[in-house]
């Protein structure tokens, strides 16, 4: 059992936390996010649970930043103004809520100590091989964290995946199914083709005015512009606060004897146990079973310390170190449950103790060494330490300059020159851009709101000085303004004939196409120019697109040579005549284990997708009117 935690502290915490601090996520404690705040602002509610419009709002920027940093320039932000996104988002959020509500009630919680013994451990956090508070903090601080936030994330996953391993390690994998999909994505299929052009038909397209008029009125919101403006801004941030700022030895001193034993490796202790589980819940009677064996086992072992790897190996319940003769290695205080934590870090080398009764049962605990705290020399962390003055000290001075900063844009409203001389900051121009589309920092709620409200745009003074991100404040002042527009008809009427030229294009020649495909599976070859053939598998697609592709191996192969057709990107029509199948050969081992590996992801992800639905019928859930307008 303890063995299980520690590994899970090195495995799939370290992951989560690692990817934590990739990316900023939203930090909320258990308990607030349990029972959700605000009561009249709440977008939906799941059980007696509320999901605020604050946690809404949030999520939904997130998960916009999330996408940015992936895409880069490929991101559109449009993409997350959709209802679709909005839903998206908010469906995640109901069904993670019904998952933490299944987790608390069902005793999921990692106790603080526990906490404490997961960052201790975290290769991130680290200085020298040894946890840094100092650099713990700063990593959480270039993310927008908290330490207390940070924690809470960690027991959130904790929680949610104490719940969901079981599912996700359920799955199995038949072996027939696994050769079955190789045998088809070795299949080969030899084709030829032939694309039928868009001139065949083109003499039979008519777009007439009265199309071209009736397509302009009823889609009318196809040529509408939204209303646009160019900008100006500054921003402030915490950069602007380092120039000047000194740390002088005096205080480096103090800092370092105020936080010697931070700055230091804390003390580890080496122990081994035997566990006698005991299941939650269970009865009095059971617990007064295993007690009574766990002393007897910890006389057989005073009698005989020699004999405890023995003991371990055929009596301990927690596998993983009973394997190792019991053996827990070295940890920390705070790494292990509490009353474990008690006993081992009041025992001498050597001493055996038991039973010490835990959560998991009782435990007949040998130490079997201990090692002494250490302190960092000085020298070793004087930079680290200079470092973090030097951004407490900015910090400070930043609340002082965001003041005047504030002040200026404020007060010389019609300009943000005299703010971006007095702070020596460079004025940035944005390009056109509306509500909708506007990039970073615009993208921010409150920022866009500012500038994109009528007074702005009427009077094209300064909006305030609106913090975006802790440590970054942005103002800004609209320079040009383009209302929003409907193009004319005349200006639309081009595209609407080529629109509406190519869709029955397309669907004269698909017409044409089936049509000729009939012929051919009725045995009538009509003397058409097939192109050379070529072999085609799953995993080679001789030029086909994953669409076509996908169409040609779904064919009916039971008669050859048979036939099918798809409409080509340029808008040609494409016959594939299939003339012959070719069974793989031998299996790749390989191949054998991808395909394993991706079966496996994907009936782990359908058998957590069926608990996260039995999750969430478990509780009423509702989405408040216009919960996905927010904005």
């Amino acid at each position: 059992m303890l063995e299980a935690i520690r590994k899970h502290a090195k495995g799939w915490v370290a992951k989560i936390i690692l990817a934590l601090i990739a990316f900023t996520f939203a930090l909320f404690g258990v308990d607030s996010y349990m029972k959700g705040s605000g009561g009249a602002d709440a977008v939906a509610v799941v059980g007696d649970t509320k999901i605020s419009s604050q946690e809404y709002s949030r999520e939904l920027q997130q998960q916009a930043d999330r996408m940015r940093e992936a895409l880069g320039q490929n991101f559109d932000r449009t993409a997350t103004e959709t209802p679709e996104f909005r839903k998206n988002v908010l469906d995640n959020m109901i069904e993670r809520k019904a998952l933490l509500i299944d987790a608390q009630q069902q005793g999921f919680r990692a106790p603080d100590n526990y906490i404490d013994g997961v960052l201790s451990q975290i290769p991130a956090f680290q200085e020298n091989g040894v946890f840094s508070p100092q650099r713990f903090e700063a990593l959480l601080r270039q993310r927008n964290m908290t330490p207390a936030g940070f924690a809470n994330d960690i027991r959130q996953s904790y929680m949610l995946e104490a719940q969901t391993t079981p599912v996700s390690l359920g799955a199995f994998i038949a072996k027939t199914p696994l050769t079955h999909i190789a045998h088809l994505l070795t299949q080969q299929r030899e084709v030829s083709v032939i694309d039928l052009p868009v001139k065949d038909v083109s003499s039979q397209v008519n777009v007439s005015d009265s199309d071209v008029q009736n397509y302009y009125a009823s889609h009318k919101t196809e040529f509408t512009e939204p209303e646009k403006i160019r900008a100006e801004y500054l921003a402030l941030t915490l950069a602007a606060a380092m120039p000047g700022v000194v740390v002088n030895e005096q205080e480096i001193n103090a800092f370092y004897q105020a936080n010697t034993a931070r700055l230091g490796q804390p003390e580890q202790r080496t122990a081994s146990h035997i566990l006698i589980g005991v299941a939650k819940g269970a009865s009095a009677a059971v617990k007064a079973q295993a007690r009574a064996k766990a002393e007897q086992l910890t006389d057989a072992v005073r009698k005989a310390p020699a004999s405890f790897g023995d003991l371990a190996r055929k009596e301990s319940q927690d596998p993983g170190s009973a394997a190792q003769n019991g053996s827990l290695g070295s940890f920390a205080r705070g790494a292990m449950v509490k009353p474990f934590d008690d006993a081992v870090f009041s025992m001498k080398p050597g001493e055996i103790r038991g039973p010490v009764e835990s959560e998991f049962g009782f435990h007949i605990i040998r130490l079997d060494g201990i090692h002494a705290a250490a302190t960092v020399p000085l020298d070793k962390v004087r930079s680290e330490i200079e470092t973090e003055l030097r951004k407490q000290k900015a910090q400070k001075k930043f609340s002082e300059i965001a003041e005047n900063f504030s002040n200026l844009v404020y007060e010389k409203a019609g300009s943000l020159k005299p703010a971006a001389d007095s702070m020596k900051l460079a004025v940035q121009a944005t390009d056109w851009m509306s509500p909708k589309s506007a990039p970073a920092p615009f993208s921010n709620p409150k920022l866009s709101a500012a500038l994109f409200s009528a007074d702005s745009i009427k009077n094209k003074q300064n909006t305030e000085a609106i913090e975006i991100a802790p440590g970054v404040l942005v103002a800004a002042r609209v320079l040009e303004y383009r209302p929003a527009a409907t193009h004319t008809l005349a200006e639309a009427s081009a595209a609407i004939r080529q629109k509406l030229g190519s869709e029955r294009a397309a669907k004269l020649l698909t017409d044409k196409g089936e049509a000729l495909i009939g012929t051919l599976q009725g045995g009538k070859e009509t003397g058409l120019q097939w192109s050379d053939f070529k072999m085609l598998s799953r995993q080679q697609n001789g030029g086909f697109d994953p669409k076509s592709l996908a169409l040609v191996f779904r064919t009916d192969t039971s008669k050859l040579p048979t036939y099918t057709g798809m409409l080509n990107p340029d808008g040609s029509y494409r016959i594939v005549r299939v003339s012959r199948v070719l069974e793989g050969a031998q299996i790749d081992s390989q191949l054998l284990t991808s395909i394993e590996s991706r079966v496996q992801q994907a009936l782990q992800g359908a058998d957590l997708k069926a608990m996260v639905t039995l999750a969430k019928t478990g509780y009423k859930v509702e989405i408040r009117p216009g919960a996905l307008d927010l904005k």
